[in-house]
């Protein structure tokens, strides 16, 4: 019983989404909110899949020194993306959503990866961008003037 109570205090609580989101949840009847989760599931799995996509990109632009106009849009996808997960206490905004339909932990992180390889997401993507910045940077800072 104990355990729970610790489990249940060190699950992060949203700071703004769930304002925006739960009440969109209680707008799906209740026969829809089984197929609606996993819309918000495979929604997440998708934006997941863009934003780890443009870390790789920016990454793979910083190792190989070539920063180019693409560097900087992936770039700003994912600097909004770790703004709009910073800002709400490091929870996705789709949380409050999904636990409105239904889901038992509220996470949507469980986009079909093992629950192992979930939990260290934002440690290897923010590790992945934090690098992938400096080296551009670095990049930059070493162009020619011209």
């Amino acid at each position: 019983m104990n355990g729970n109570r610790v489990a249940a205090a060190a699950v992060r609580q949203p700071t703004w989404s769930g304002y925006l989101t739960r009440p969109m949840g209680r707008w799906i009847p209740g026969g829809w909110r089984r197929e609606a989760l996993t819309a918000i599931k495979g929604i997440h799995t998708l934006i997941f899949v863009s934003v780890f996509a443009a870390v790789v990109l920016t990454l793979w632009d910083g190792v190989r020194g070539r920063p180019k106009r693409r560097t900087t849009v992936a770039g700003g996808v994912v600097l909004a993306e770790s703004v709009l997960y910073v800002s709400n206490n490091q929870v996705c905004p789709l949380t409050p959503l999904a636990e409105e339909l239904g889901a038992e932990r509220g996470s949507v992180v469980d986009l079909f990866l093992p629950a192992a390889m979930a939990r260290r997401i934002p440690l290897v993507a923010g590790s992945g961008a934090v690098l992938a910045l400096v080296l551009n940077v670095r990049a930059l800072l070493r162009r020619p003037a011209g």
